[in-house]
């Protein structure tokens, strides 16, 4: 423990104890927690920015005449993001399927934004 004396002291450990005590004493079970929940809320904010865009893109489609559903664009995102998975040295079998569950979100967000619920006919009799 850090018991300071002089100003240079206290600043000294305020500063410098914090660094060595992270070199010796590793994250706690919360801190590491805390940081995952960080990066939870970051996959989620990048997930509803994906959805937005896809939004966009659906008008784009719906403006040419284009299908929401692009099988080689599917399999070209697909295909990439196994690579990343790789490269970063993760299973890339289960990102294949977090992506494949992405795409499937955004088709159904362009199919909505291509027919918005007004112009939907009714399945109900």
């Amino acid at each position: 423990m850090c018991l300071p004396r002089t100003e240079i002291q206290t600043n000294y450990c305020q500063h410098v104890y914090p660094f060595f005590r992270r070199l010796y004493f590793p994250m706690t079970i919360e801190e590491i927690r805390a940081e995952i929940t960080q990066i939870d809320e970051e996959i989620i904010h990048l997930i509803a920015r994906r959805q937005s865009l896809a939004g966009k893109i659906a008008a784009i489609k719906k403006e040419s005449g284009i299908p929401v559903h692009d099988n080689q664009r599917k399999n070209d995102v697909l295909d990439y993001v196994m690579k990343l998975a790789k490269a970063e040295h993760v299973d890339p079998v289960p990102i294949r399927g977090i992506f494949e569950t992405l795409i499937s979100m955004n088709e159904k967000a362009q199919r909505a934004a291509m027919d918005p619920p007004a112009t939907r006919k009714s399945t109900r009799k």
